[in-house]
């Protein structure tokens, strides 16, 4: 979309924010410190709501004028240009926090962070969720990816969700009716914010729940790095293969530009060194889907998000 256009879109934004004194709007935020790989520009807005009803609205104007947005959640998995975000970016921190039980199933608000649900799984002694102990991000992020691990994916413990449309209405709808695919959920719409999650478990003995949530957590600490600013995972695993150690094998383990550099310890990890570019990361990940290409004839997916425009990255 031309830049003329978007600037057009953000000035309507703005005579809307001023009309209904929406205080949860911030301008030129730097994205930076919302990411966990620590690098990247200012959004034209950030949007923090408070109520449903003022994020009911906000998504309602953006989707009827047709401006670019983006959700955030914890940032785990996003890579935002050196140049910005030209949009608004909603932030979902500020709702209301739940996490209920009723009848077997377990509604949680989708922008409380997966240690957290956990925590509370231990304490209330339920079962079903433990395999994504470890992963960092939050409810919303896992449904949106459909993430899984050690066998198990979201897919097959989801119940229904909650979710604001582009009319600004928040709908129930069954898992039966959502699209789920290897990290992927497809709704029966396009524009949507998931609010609400709600997941089967079960009644356990809060020691066995907690010895299975920590086995899991022992595993990713020895296979994964949480002392650096990282993304996680750069690349989707295929069905016949991981990645990391396809990455390895192109001897490419250490390999740096910048201050962006591959992991040392897992290979499908980059970490930032302290002052690194997203350029620099955009190259390194660049780097790695081309050896592969040319080593193996695989194609790697992204698992990060891109977000804004990295022409210049290329040039």
């Amino acid at each position: 979309m031309p830049w003329w256009q978007i600037k057009i879109m953000i000035e309507k934004f703005e005579i809307f924010i001023e009309k209904h004194h929406m205080s949860c709007v911030a301008k030129e935020v730097s994205l930076k410190l919302f990411t966990t790989i620590k690098c990247g520009g200012e959004a034209d807005y950030l949007a923090e709501p408070d109520s449903y009803d003022e994020l009911s609205k906000i998504f309602k104007f953006i989707c009827e004028n047709n401006i670019p947005y983006k959700i955030l959640g914890n940032g785990s998995n996003i890579l935002v240009s050196d140049n910005g975000f030209r949009g608004i970016v909603i932030s979902l921190k500020n709702l209301p926090y739940f996490i209920e039980l009723h009848q077997g199933k377990l509604s949680v608000a989708t922008h409380i962070e997966l240690a957290h649900l956990q925590k509370k799984c231990i304490l209330e002694g339920l079962s079903g969720l433990e395999f994504l102990s470890g992963i960092p991000g939050t409810v919303g992020g896992i449904i949106a990816m459909n993430a899984g691990a050690f066998g198990h994916e979201v897919d097959g413990v989801l119940d229904s969700i909650k979710a604001v449309t582009h009319e600004g209405k928040i709908v129930s709808i069954q898992a039966e009716n959502i699209d789920f695919s290897y990290r992927k959920t497809k709704l029966p719409f396009e524009n949507y914010i998931i609010t609400e999650g709600t997941f089967n478990v079960h009644k356990k003995n809060m020691l066995e729940v907690k010895e299975i949530c920590d086995s899991y957590i022992s595993q990713r600490k020895s296979n994964n790095l949480r002392h650096a600013p990282t993304f996680g995972s750069t690349f989707k695993n295929g069905t016949d293969y991981y990645a990391g150690e396809l990455i390895e094998k192109c001897g490419l383990k250490g390999y740096a530009i910048g201050d962006a550099q591959i992991s040392k310890t897992h290979a499908n990890f980059i970490i930032n060194n302290g002052n690194a570019s997203s350029k620099d990361v955009y190259l390194l990940i660049k780097k790695m889907k081309d050896e592969v290409m040319k080593k193996f004839g695989t194609n790697l997916e992204l698992e990060v998000k891109l977000w804004g425009d990295f022409s210049y990255a290329r040039k």
